[in-house]
């Protein structure tokens, strides 16, 4: 059996929203302006990872632009349409890959502005 690899996710943390239900007066979903626009699920230690071609070019097809990609430990029952938030800039999860053996997840990520942090 080989070793797994022993990641220390020393880059900081991100934190893990959904995104409250909420539409404007004519029916459209609003964005999210603060975290209280958003429920809380999880904050997790994560490792910025280096982003492959062949993960640029996946975001590109899918008509994305991939911002960031990190590593975290895995965490059960996140969705891709959930937020993550790191030092007060919102991202959509683009794709989540679950590395079951080594028990980590990978957050690709793309930007999509600054939020308000005051809670």
């Amino acid at each position: 059996m080989k070793n797994r690899r022993i990641s220390n996710f020393i880059d900081g943390f991100i934190r893990v929203y959904q995104s409250n239900e909420e539409y404007s007066s004519f029916g459209a979903k609003r964005n999210a302006k603060t975290v209280d626009d958003l429920t809380f699920i999880v904050k997790l230690a994560y490792e910025e990872t280096y982003k492959r071609q062949q993960d640029l070019d996946f975001a590109e097809a899918s008509g994305r632009t991939l911002s960031l990609k990190v590593k975290t430990r895995y965490y059960k029952g996140i969705q891709t349409d959930y937020k993550v938030i790191i030092d007060g800039c919102l991202y959509d999860i683009i794709d989540l890959d679950i590395d079951r053996y080594n028990q980590e997840m990978f957050f690709y990520l793309e930007y999509v502005k600054e939020v308000n942090l005051d809670e």
